[in-house]
């Protein structure tokens, strides 16, 4: 059949889409995948390897490399969550949604089912204009209330506060969304929708939650609509396979380095990306240890760098983490799931607000230390961090204990198949 996805965001945004559609073109269907990528990456290669087709929808104001880097600065200074998601919203989402909102109707129009990315409100509105079935994909599992999940962007007072928290996020949410979601629903003559995070967010028919359930159990109160899938990892032979020049010998050379990755929130700025490598680097040193630093410019080494440092722009996580001590990283959802499937240890420095869930959840599973915050982050308070998850096993047993489990899954396929039965049938 033919199935259309449209997906926004970061990279870690768009991955498990493309490790979905490829999943799906494996399976015999035809693929198409719209995307707006907050950076203007290229996905065309990876999309001719999987075999679906690329629509590009570009942001039409990607700032230049100086803007990018004030703008990002300031989504990382701003501490409440909600408001930064408005911020993100603003200069992220809105310039493109125009734009976003026709590719939608011309996907919808060739389509037999539409899937989402569950931020992408113009596709649901352009399903129900052409009556087309479709399902969300939500990368993160604490936007869907319940009785047994704290919400999100409110204190953990306990469980006791659960209903009220729940409320009050809810409201923060509407207010921010809502008015961009009914605008477009009003001028298309749909009913306006009263609620995001069970509305705009889940699909009526089919909403997968692209975590592990080695992560995520589904709490008894969810509606049999919302399925944990499992991570969406990409398939062997799509991703980086091959290591970068170099760091088979370096891996090889002494006891197991700490590998270092901010992902996608590592943008194109060299005085950004300087600043991060020398805490990185620093930090290091400070710890003892051996670093892998993955930085977007390869032959960048920090001013604070030593023999036991070595940079790569990127590297196959599956291969290159199972070999490492721990990673720190920032807390995306693709990132962490990675981290656990190789059965690493984590050190979380959150960027954003699902960051710091994704931290928490690392630190409830005993995986991970002290979850620390991207805002002011110094080389000695990195370092106190990875000392202290180096020297504790208890940690390393239970990210080994997880990984095995998520190596007996497979998001991808149960996703496929959740698709077909539920979408498709």
């Amino acid at each position: 059949m033919r199935i259309g996805f449209q997906a926004w965001g970061s990279e870690g945004d768009i991955q498990p889409f493309a490790a979905l559609a490829a999943g799906l073109v494996k399976s015999g269907h035809s693929v198409t995948m719209v995307v707006t990528d907050n950076a203007g990456r290229d996905y065309s290669e990876l999309a001719r390897r999987s075999g679906y087709h690329l629509v590009p929808v570009p942001n039409p104001v990607i700032p230049h490399r100086d803007e990018a880097e004030r703008v990002w600065r300031q989504i990382i200074e701003i501490g409440n969550p909600i408001r930064q998601a408005e911020y993100v919203l603003r200069v992220g989402f809105d310039p493109a949604a125009e734009a976003m909102y026709r590719a939608a109707r011309h996907l919808c129009s060739e389509s037999d089912a539409v899937i989402g990315h569950f931020f992408v409100h113009p596709l649901r509105v352009a399903a129900a204009k052409a009556g087309v079935p479709m399902a969300t994909v939500n990368i993160v599992h604490n936007c869907l209330p319940s009785a047994h999940v704290q919400p999100p962007g409110v204190p953990n007072l306990g469980r006791w506060f659960y209903p009220v928290g729940w409320r009050l996020a809810r409201f923060m949410v509407n207010r921010i969304f809502l008015p961009r979601v009914n605008g477009l629903r009003a001028r298309e003559g749909l009913t306006p929708d009263t609620d995001v995070m069970t509305q705009t967010w889940a699909a009526e028919r089919l909403n997968l939650l692209a975590v592990s359930p080695s992560i995520c159990r589904p709490p008894p109160d969810w509606e049999p609509r919302h399925r944990v899938c499992g991570f969406l990892n990409s398939p062997a032979g799509l991703a980086a396979d091959e290591l970068p020049d170099g760091l088979e010998e370096f891996l090889s050379a002494g006891e197991p380095p700490v590998y270092f990755t901010f992902g996608s929130m590592m943008i194109d700025s060299p005085d950004f990306v300087r600043e991060v490598a020398d805490i990185w680097a620093e930090a290091a040193r400070l710890a003892g240890c051996r670093a892998v630093l993955q930085l977007p410019y390869g032959e960048w080494h920090p001013r604070s760098s030593h023999r036991q440092v070595f940079c790569v722009r990127r590297s196959p996580y599956k291969e290159v983490f199972s070999r490492c001590a721990l990673v720190v990283h920032h807390g995306g959802a693709g990132t962490t799931q990675s981290a656990l499937l190789t059965g690493r240890p984590s050190i979380v420095v959150a960027h954003a607000s699902d960051q710091e869930f994704w931290g928490s959840e690392l630190e409830r599973l005993g995986v991970a230390g002290r979850t620390l915050k991207r805002r002011r982050l110094t080389a000695a308070t990195l370092a106190a961090g990875i000392r202290q998850g180096l020297a504790a096993p208890e940690m390393g047993r239970r990210a080994r204990e997880i990984g095995t489990q998520m190596t007996a899954e497979d998001g991808v396929t149960t996703a496929v198949g959740l698709i077909e039965r539920h979408l498709l049938g």
